[in-house]
């Protein structure tokens, strides 16, 4: 029986795999493993350096894959003489590295399409880049623009309109067809055209291979199968592109669980339980939202259906109404509570968990009250608490509502800048730098964004360990909301009226040697714009209060505390990537 793939993975050095056991995906975290995987090659004296610069290649390569029309990375790439880049390779890079003419910041047209985004005038935007790209077609900037807003777009006329305009003639320009393949690809994946999408990738696959490095195009035809249930063809090939980059981790990971079956399981969670909503003057949202609750399988074990509960924060608009209207259609199955005025995130939170209903019930779930659900939601998280029984709090991957190609939130994995957490063997507090009360962020740890980096190909879609989920749909044991403060319990009033309760919650929680399990088979569409799709959208109170809040966060957990939680962390997903690939060894092995 081999162990080729896990061996592999555990040959890499320890501080590249940290890096890659965090994801593999997100082109600039991976260009970010690439670039520590290259100064690793620079400082080597054991002989590795040669192994270690392919490897770097393969890296910054498959980067390049994730944003082929990236002029920046290309010309960084190709500035470093030590990389082993094959002359098309080269061509490739320095087609996409010319070809980016990016304006002066203080041109008219730039201010005037920062001032556009800023505003998030999609009409107007898109105007714009039409006619920027009409005016320098052989220029790839305004194109990467075009494409950058057709994602936010989501699916509809506007979007295949700026697709059309970034892509045409892309094919036929000197050294950019593998660009254009891929990036044709993507679009067919996003509108599920699978034929269209496969060909792109591995039809005539010589090309994308030396663009992109010999497994990236072929992971992604493997993820589009995966995505259109056809798991034996997509697992194959799947095997093979780990065989040739058994550094992804990511891949590992969704690869396993379509092996061993985790990827379809759905599990009833136990009963009794709840599920809890705080609203205020939403009406329209939660009238959706309950609407999606109440098509949902909300059985648990024993055959019991787990009840809904609303607090109603004080809402001036027509929310009455609205549960009103659901009380009449649920019955005893909807419950309700009314409070006059608007107590926060944090606060509602903990009133609902000491209701007397809340606290009747083994299971709970959080939601907003502008999420989208699939049927099986409750029995995907059911899953996710049966695989994982000890974990603290189950979340989900979030997208958005309107366009949900786009992740708004994954498995929260916990990094901090390379130059604020000491590397030293005794990791003592005054090895590191003190906090600085007068920066926006006086202890800069945050959660990884690599699942905001592009649109989402399936590389989040597996159960994972994380320190935090999203408080958008999140699932707990009773006992793990009763437990004291110090140990993850109740949400933190110091951090109302809402933002980052959540994740200070599961800080806590992640102190005391507890993580959470992100379900990434679960996908719940939120209404509200975050992450990508919300940059330069929000502003005065709320975005000021976000900001209040992350520093507020920052200030209660202690450097050394975040440093135990980063290496606890590090550990685990270490092990994770390990098993996956052992579990891949040993599927292959038994076929």
């Amino acid at each position: 029986m081999s162990a080729r793939l896990e061996a592999s993975w555990l040959a890499l050095p320890e501080s590249l795999r940290g890096r890659l056991a965090l994801a593999s995906t997100g082109w600039r975290h991976l260009a970010g493993a690439g670039a520590h995987c290259l100064a690793l090659a620079r400082a080597d004296t054991r002989g590795e350096a040669r192994a270690l610069c392919a490897l770097a290649a393969d890296l910054l390569l498959w980067a390049f894959g994730e944003n082929p029309l990236s002029g920046p990375l290309a010309a960084e790439i190709l500035a470093a003489p030590e990389l082993p880049l094959s002359a098309p390779t080269r061509r490739a890079l320095a087609a996409v590295a010319q070809g980016w003419r990016a304006p002066d910041a203080k041109a008219g047209g730039m201010a005037y399409f920062e001032r556009l985004a800023r505003r998030r005038d999609t009409e107007k935007l898109a105007a714009f880049l039409t006619a920027q790209v009409d005016k320098d077609p052989a220029g790839l900037f305004w194109r990467d623009k075009a494409l950058g807003l057709a994602l936010y777009c989501g699916e509809n006329e506007l979007s295949q309109s700026l697709e059309r305009t970034a892509l045409s003639g892309l094919q036929d320009m000197p050294g950019l067809a593998p660009a254009a393949r891929m990036l044709a690809a993507q679009s067919a994946f996003l509108r599920g055209d699978l034929d269209f999408c496969l060909d792109e990738l591995v039809g005539d696959p010589a090309p994308m291979q030396e663009a992109f490095g010999p497994a990236c195009a072929a992971s992604r035809a493997g993820l589009a199968l995966l995505a259109a249930g056809e798991d034996t063809a997509a697992l194959g090939l799947l095997r093979q592109c780990l065989a040739a980059a058994p550094w992804q981790a990511s891949l590992a990971r969704v690869a396993a669980d379509a092996a061993s079956g985790l990827r379809h399981r759905r599990t009833p969670p136990p009963g009794p339980a709840l599920v809890m909503l705080y609203t205020w003057n939403k009406a329209a949202d939660l009238d959706a939202t309950l609407g999606s609750l109440a098509a949902s399988d909300l059985a648990t074990k024993g055959g019991g259906r787990a009840r809904v509960l609303v607090l109603d924060n004080g809402s001036t608009d027509a929310t009455p109404h609205v549960l009103d209207a659901w009380t009449a259609r649920l019955g005893e199955g909807l419950l309700r509570l009314s409070l006059p005025v608007n107590i926060g995130a944090p606060a509602a939170r903990n009133w609902l968990a000491a209701t007397p209903e809340a606290r009747a019930a083994e299971t709970l779930v959080y939601l907003d009250d502008d999420v989208d659900l699939p049927p099986d939601w409750l029995q995907r998280l059911g899953a996710g608490l049966e695989h994982r029984p000890e974990a603290g709090v189950v979340g989900c991957l979030v997208a958005d509502f309107h366009a949900p190609h786009l992740l708004q939130n994954a498995a929260g994995r916990l990094v901090v800048p390379d130059d604020t957490m000491s590397d030293t063997a005794d990791g003592a507090p005054e090895n590191r730098p003190p906090l600085d009360f007068q920066s926006l962020t006086p202890n800069p740890f945050r959660l990884l964004d690599a699942h905001l980096q592009g649109p989402d190909w399936g590389l989040f879609g597996h159960m994972s360990d994380c320190v935090s989920v999203t408080g958008c749909c999140h699932l707990f044991r009773r006992r793990a909301l009763d437990a004291p403060a110090d140990q993850g319990g109740g949400f933190s009033l110091a951090l109302g009226p809402s933002q980052y309760d959540d994740f200070e919650r599961d800080l806590r929680m992640a102190a005391c040697g507890r993580l959470a399990l992100c379900q990434g088979h679960l996908r719940v569409r939120h209404r509200k714009r975050s992450g990508l799709a919300a940059q330069g959208t929000e502003g005065g109170d709320a975005s000021s209060n976000a900001l209040g809040n992350r520093y507020k966060m920052q200030t209660m957990h202690p450097r050394e505390e975040i440093a135990a939680i980063i290496n606890a962390q590090a550990r685990q997903l270490d092990r994770d990537a390990a098993a996956a690939l052992a579990l891949l060894d040993r599927d292959q092995g038994a076929a």
